[in-house]
Formats: structure tokens, C-alpha cells, sequence
């Protein structure tokens, strides 16, 4: 039987205020006012035996922030005599995950799949693509997901690793840092990413130049030649292309080293937690108190932010960390994106999220729509400061900006957002052979 959604019929006043009176929230109430065929079911894959600590921070958070969606979307649905599902499987690697997967599409007929945490994105994106149902990357910010291993029926809430190079690159060179120093970890993933840096820096800024590189060995790195190629060049800014383990390490030799320039890292999913900025101060109170990128931030006030991270904060009493936020949201885009497009065959969802004018507002502003050629979510992203003596969770991070600035008069919004990431000329995505 096809899978679709019906045509509406009139809603009360009551049904209207309960979503608050929205443009987008009564559209998608017109869309699910009268009761279906069967039950929206979003089907979920987590890690179950998360690597470290600090990804164990990203996974519970993540499945916080989808059991808020489960419970604000699932009531909304409910007031339309419909039923959202949210269905939670884990698997410690990512065969297992695939497994789960084709169980959820198989047996429990998710139109959904929503994960890609702990290096599982892309054989959750396989099996999508495989079974033909859309999966919504929220933990992956790997190019290779975008560019040569992209899906058709895989679309990326995450940000891309392009993305946070070119917002990084963008902050510290405006602010003045033009001499960088690159460490990134031997492999074809590592060279990928440090290659990209460059991109970002030399090609996109003019002025910035790169003052040295060193690839360490990826698992148990030695730093001592990278420290002292460091002391050599004398950058003004260090990029640390590694892990969260192996960034927590060397920020601590780093430290020890008395080296004085500026140090970021990349923003993996790990590194952009309460938990990390605790621990990265913990072991270099200087080096390790310096500035983020980060995909969300629990101070956020504006667009709606103020209200989301106070209900997330009274529900979970915890500040609302990037992967919470993107499980949030990956609920509340699945659930109006089922309500517009008028079906759950996976081909019709796919087209509807494609379709330039289908937009979303996640709390950052304007509605964001996601690039038709790779199928990233345009979005800004922030910049943080770690507080070298705050006591609470709450204070460990201090908001500094926002890239790009969408708002800059006489300017389209889609093409400032599309200043962070790959153009259509740079995508080697071929969906399908498209």
C-alpha cells in the first residue's frame, strides 16, 4: 500500500496555539489534521560501546535531544490524532549498525533512519540508499560523506568538515592570525582534511600563509618533532587536525613545551562538548582555554534559542551540547518533512528536501534549506570562548560570534550561507551517476 499522507481538513483554535501560532507549525498541522493509515516511525542507531568518554558525552546527548523531539513533535502529533515514533536500537560498530537498520526498515517500517555517530555514517548511508529510505546524518562531519561516498537518499544535518575549516579559517584570519601551523595524523583521512585546511586558508583568505606542517602517527602519536617544528617556525596559530584524545594530548605537551602561539582544533563532534572544554582547560589551563568551533551553543538567545535551550536545560539540567541539539532537530525536520510531503516513499521525501523551497527553522535564524548538489544542511556556525575559571557547566563556554553573518544588508542569505563548504563546482557528489 502506498505510503502516503492525506489531505487536511479544518483545525480548531486550540489545535492552532498549541503549536504556537507558527506559519510553519500550522502548515504542517494542515497536513496531518485527520488521522492516517499507519504511525510516523523514525528509526534511530546510536553507538553502544562509545570509545572514550568524551564520545560518550556526544551519544547520550544525542539520544537526550531526540527523546525531547520524541516528546514535543510526538505531542503535536498527537493533537491531530496521529502517533510519532521514535525507535532507539544501539551496535557497537558499524556492521552492526547496518544490521539494525535493515531491522528498523525491515520489520518496523521506519520511513527514517537518523544517526552516524562513532564512525557508522556511512554504512548507515549504504543501507539507505540500499532499501531506499532517507537517513539524516547528525554526528558525521566527514567530506567523504558529501563528496565521493554521497547518497541520494542520505542528506547531512552535521556540518561538514569544510564547513568548520572555512568558518575557522574565516574567524582567526580576520582577527588578524595569518601564520599557521598544521598537525594532522598520517592516513588517507588525515591528508584529506589537512589538504582541505590548506584550501581554506591559502585559497580562500588572502594574506594567510601556511608556516609548517607535521603528520603524527594516528592512535599513540609522538609530538616531540611536531613541538619543535613549532618552536622553529614561530606561527601565530596552531590547527590541531586530530582527534579529541590525541588534541587533549598534545595540547598538554603543548603547554608543558611553554610554546605560545594560539591553538585550535578540529570541532569533531567530541571536542565540541562541556565535557572536552573541562578537560582540554584540565590539562593546558592556557593553551587549552582558547577559542571553538562549534555546530550549536547553550548560550544562544536569539530566534527562538532562548526558549529551546531553557526546555532542554529544565529537562535534562544540562547545558544543550551540538549533538543534543542535532537530535532535536533531526525529529522536528523528519516530522515536517512527512507532514509536507504529502508521502513517505522515500524518492517523494527525497524530492521534497531537495526542492529549493522547502526551508526549516532550527533556531538559527532564517530558514535553512539543504544544498541540492550534496544534500549539507546551509547553516551558520559559532564561535566559542573556554572560560579558564568557571565553576559551573553552564560558564564553561562564552559565545563570541556567529559565520556567516545572514543578516548583512543588500546581501541573499543562501549565498552567505554557502560560504562555508563546497560550491557545486567543487562537489564531486554524483547521485547515482546524476
Amino acid at each position: 500500500m502506498p505510503r502516503t499522507t492525506p489531505q487536511a481538513r479544518p483545525l480548531t483554535r486550540r489545535q492552532v496555539l498549541a503549536f504556537g501560532g507558527s506559519t510553519l507549525a500550522l502548515g504542517a498541522l494542515r497536513a496531518l489534521a485527520q488521522p492516517k493509515e499507519e504511525a510516523l516511525r523514525l528509526g534511530v542507531v546510536l553507538p553502544s560501546q562509545p570509545r572514550s568518554g568524551l564520545e560518550r558525552a556526544v551519544v547520550e546527548a544525542a539520544r537526550t535531544g531526540l527523546e525531547m523531539g520524541k516528546e514535543e513533535y510526538g505531542f503535536n502529533a498527537s493533537l491531530v490524532g496521529q502517533r510519532l515514533e521514535v525507535l532507539l536500537r544501539t551496535a557497537p560498530d558499524p556492521q552492526a549498525a547496518a544490521r539494525e537498520a535493515e531491522r528498523l526498515v525491515g520489520s518496523e517500517e521506519v520511513f527514517a533512519l537518523v544517526g552516524g555517530f562513532g564512525g557508522q555514517a556511512e554504512a548507515l548511508s549504504r543501507l539507505a540508499e540500499q532499501r531506499r529510505v532517507l537517513f539524516l546524518n547528525i554526528g558525521s562531519p566527514s567530506d567523504r560523506l558529501r563528496q565521493e561516498a554521497c547518497s541520494r537518499y542520505t542528506f547531512h544535518l552535521e556540518a561538514s568538515a569544510a564547513m568548520y575549516l572555512d568558518a575557522l579559517a574565516a574567524w582567526f584570519i580576520q582577527a588578524g592570525f595569518r601564520s599557521w601551523f598544521l598537525v594532522y595524523e598520517q592516513g588517507a583521512e588525515g591528508q584529506a582534511l589537512y589538504q582541505r585546511a590548506r584550501k581554506s586558508l591559502l585559497e580562500r583568505h588572502f594574506g594567510a600563509r601556511e608556516a609548517g606542517r607535521a603528520s603524527v602517527a594516528p592512535g599513540q602519536p609522538d609530538f616531540r618533532t611536531a613541538l619543535e617544528a613549532i618552536r622553529r617556525a614561530q606561527p601565530q596559530a596552531v590547527l590541531l587536525l586530530l582527534g579529541a584524545e590525541g588534541q587533549l594530548d598534545f595540547l598538554g605537551r603543548y603547554e608543558a613545551a611553554g610554546l605560545g602561539a594560539a591553538v585550535t582544533g578540529f570541532p569533531h563532534p567530541e571536542t565540541q562538548t562541556r565535557a572536552f572544554f573541562a578537560a582540554s582547560r584540565g590539562r593546558a589551563p592556557r593553551a587549552g582555554a582558547g577559542h571553538r568551533a562549534v555546530l550549536w551553543e547553550a548560550k544562544l538567545d536569539a530566534y527562538g534559542a532562548r526558549e529551546l535551550n531553557a526546555r532542554f536545560r529544565q529537562r535534562s539540567k544540562k547545558p544543550m551540547d551540538p549533538s543534543a541539539w542535532a537530535g532535536y532537530q533531526a525529529v522536528k525536520v523528519l516530522f515536517e518533512t512527512a507532514s509536507f510531503a504529502g508521502s513517505l516513499e522515500g524518492a517523494r521525501l527525497v524530492s521534497h528536501l531537495e526542492n529549493p523551497g522547502t526551508v526549516f527553522d532550527v533556531h538559527k535564524g532564517i530558514g535553512v534549506s539543504f544544498r541540492p548538489w550534496d544534500h549539507q544542511l546551509r547553516q551558520s556556525l559559532y564561535l566559542v570562548k573556554i572560560s579558564p575559571g568557571a565553576k559551573e557547566d553552564w560558564d564553561l563556554a562564552g559565545l563570541v560570534g556567529e559565520l556567516p553573518a545572514i543578516y548583512r544588508p543588500g546581501t541573499d542569505p543562501v549565498e552567505r550561507l554557502d560560504q562555508l563548504g563546497d560550491l557545486r563546482r567543487d562537489s564531486s557528489c554524483r547521485f547515482g551517476g546524476r
